[in-house]
């Protein structure tokens, strides 16, 4: 049987761990506020959310009215393009989140409770399962905010340092105004930075938090997994320790089903976009070549949109191996002989049907879907690069 003993692990110690990926939930508002909330602070929530909604729907029909304003030039249009499906997600993003704060102020708090109540060895087993996803997120999150910044300063540095004729605002846009007069360009230059930093806090606030409680999830899995396999006919408490154990079973699974309820038809979004992402930014970096400004900035969105879906793909991928190898680990117990014998069957038996994220049903969140996302981009690509050749 497993040591039960529990080492201490305060409160302070959990909010330092959690702390890049809560702020950002908070500045995008998606982190949910807890149960006993003021008033005042609820409000406060509503508005914040109302002008991020009128910023990126704006931002999103704007830049929408400028691929089709420039369809003529397929380099300017891929352009605005490949802004526009990132503004497109985050709509879709703050829809979902908003529709889904009941289940995340659950999720939330049970991976405090795991991390707070858990014993030792069950909080040495979801550090090993979680704390390269903290470094990843964190990772992520700077990343993201390295390429907004490019964004944002790149258009300037361009026209009030390198003299540039052309007044081009940052995450582009079409406004149905003369927008390269002053002092309707600064101000417009103004909107566009703020829409577009709300727009890339959602991107990393939504996919690091995603990557953290999905992974907390396989850890759930994990845990139990462990406690199977040193379960022993031997000990004359093994029927009521089974007991418990399927209860974990259960609540482990009710997690995973709270995540999917949250993250399914954003998961669809974001593989279907995530192909125009990719492919749109890898046939801007082909063909910007000698602009060095625009080659770095879209480097780093490229980088930055691969790494996305691969922290959505590699965090489903772990659930779903972990889930499924409950049975496994039921199975190497020392249940020969046990009275526990048939309730272990049961478990193994649920374990076959392994706890997954889908794309709304479609098709599961694996790095096989990975593959076929970077695939399916790359033949895109090809088409457009084949285009502008003609």
């Amino acid at each position: 049987m497993m040591n039960t003993k529990i080492e201490a692990f305060h409160e302070e110690d959990y909010d330092k761990l959690i702390k890049p990926i809560m702020i950002t939930g908070h500045i995008i508002s998606i982190w949910p506020l807890p149960e006993n909330s003021s008033s005042r602070r609820i409000m406060f929530r509503k508005f914040h959310l109302f002008c991020m909604f009128f910023l990126v729907v704006v931002m999103s029909i704007a830049v929408t009215a400028d691929v089709i304003h420039l369809l003529d030039d397929l380099d300017e249009a891929t352009e605005c393009a490949l802004i526009c499906t990132a503004f497109c997600l985050c709509v879709v993003r703050m829809t979902v989140y908003s529709l889904h704060q009941k289940d995340m102020l659950y999720v939330v708090n049970t991976m405090k409770d795991d991390w707070l109540s858990s014993t030792v060895e069950d909080r040495a087993i979801l550090a090993e399962k979680t704390m390269f996803a903290f470094r990843l997120a964190k990772y992520f999150i700077s990343t993201v905010a390295i390429t907004i910044i490019m964004f944002m300063t790149v258009p300037a540095l361009e026209i009030y340092v390198l003299g540039a004729s052309e007044k081009v605002l940052p995450f582009r846009g079409y406004f149905f105004i003369n927008q390269t007069v002053s002092p309707v360009f600064e101000c417009l230059y103004l909107f566009n930075v703020t829409a577009g930093g709300f727009g890339g806090s959602m991107i990393a606030g939504a996919t690091s938090f995603n990557l953290i409680v999905i992974m907390h999830g396989s850890g759930k899995f994990a845990v139990l997994r462990k406690r199977l396999e040193n379960l022993t006919g031997d000990d004359p408490e093994s029927t009521s320790v089974l007991r418990d154990y399927v209860i974990r079973h259960q609540r482990a699974i009710e997690y995973a089903d709270a995540l999917e309820r949250i993250i399914n038809v954003l998961a669809l979004g974001q593989f279907i976009i995530s192909t125009g992402l990719i492919c749109f930014a890898g046939f801007q970096i082909t063909s910007m070549m000698k602009d060095k400004g625009r080659l770095l900035k879209y480097s780093t969105f490229l980088n930055s949109a691969i790494l996305e879906l691969f922290m959505f793909s590699f965090s489903g991928d772990g659930l779903i191996d972990e889930s499924e190898a409950v049975g496994d680990s039921a199975y190497a117990s020392g249940w020969i002989g046990s009275r526990f014998a048939k309730s272990l069957q049961i478990m193994m038996l649920r374990s076959r049907s392994p706890s997954k994220i889908t794309a709304a049903k479609f098709y599961s969140m694996s790095l096989q879907s990975f593959s076929s996302v970077l695939s399916t981009s790359f033949s895109y690509f090809t088409v457009l690069t084949a285009t502008n050749d003609d």
